[in-house]
């Protein structure tokens, strides 16, 4: 009787192993079905490139979001195959809506709308314009609190990120879409001798 208990303590807890894994397998291919895949690196067409502004932030996150993809970083426009121009990288914020709550005036902020813009543009070797100026403008609201002003200047920090990361991947997926005129030729004349 008691061998018997313990088969059917091992059949139920294979009945919940198996249905775990069954739950996990249709999981995964519901998933796939709807055309969901991990974000991979982009395939870049072109073999350097240069970045001006070099020690700002947003120049940090471009070389490490292209630096995976195997294209080289240098130093000098000159020996870059594509030239990536950030003309303007600025942010600022302004009052949206004005209130009052316990312990403060009537007046106070309570909240703010921020706003993170870069414009850019791509040029080849030759300093021929490969991608016309192109501008990215990201904003965000937040609540405001003098109760909470430490947290709130954090959440403002992670905010600038967010849209300082929103524009990086823009702009890697404007350099992915494009081919540059002298990387075709590069090609063109090493199969050409």
């Amino acid at each position: 009787m008691q061998n018997a208990v313990q088969r059917l303590a091992l059949q139920q807890f294979n009945w919940q192993q198996y249905g775990r894994q069954l739950l996990l397998i249709t999981l995964m291919l519901l998933v796939s079905a709807c055309g969901f895949h991990l974000r991979g690196y982009a395939n870049l067409s072109f073999k350097t490139i240069y970045i001006n502004h070099a020690n700002s932030e947003l120049a940090r996150d471009l070389v490490r979001s292209i630096k995976p993809t195997g294209v080289k970083i240098v130093a000098n426009p000159d020996s870059a195959d594509v030239v990536l121009e950030v003309l303007r990288d600025s942010r600022s914020k302004r009052i949206l809506s004005l209130g009052s709550s316990a312990g403060t005036s009537t007046g106070a902020v309570r909240e703010f709308e921020l706003f993170h813009v870069v414009s850019f543009r791509i040029k080849d070797r030759g300093s021929k314009e490969w991608l016309e100026t192109q501008q990215i403008e990201n904003r965000r609201d937040f609540s405001y609190s003098d109760v909470d002003a430490l947290g709130k200047a954090y959440e403002e920090t992670q905010l600038y990120d967010n849209m300082r990361e929103d524009a990086v991947r823009q702009i890697v997926r404007a350099l992915a879409a494009h081919q540059p005129a002298v990387s075709n030729q590069d090609e063109s004349a090493d199969k050409n001798p």
